[in-house]
């Protein structure tokens, strides 16, 4: 999230956050993230208010619930 936030890329910033979150949860046995299809409208919506300021409790407790997803 801190990286989707402070735009570090020109560009791809949302992707290129997933891949490097991806990337450190799998390499520590941690799972990975995949945000469904169906929940995109309302991770952009959660997304958009983090960046304007909302406590990022809110986004990471519903990327908990939505969005990752434990190798077992």
């Amino acid at each position: 999230l801190y990286c989707m936030k402070t735009q570090i890329f020109l560009d791809g910033n949302k992707r290129a956050s997933v891949i490097f979150a991806n990337h450190y949860l799998i390499s520590h046995g941690g799972g990975f993230l995949v945000i469904p299809e169906k929940e995109v409208p309302e991770f952009k919506r959660l997304l958009v208010k983090y960046y304007e300021g909302e406590d990022i409790t809110v986004i990471a407790d519903f990327m908990k619930k939505y969005c990752w997803k434990k190798i077992e």
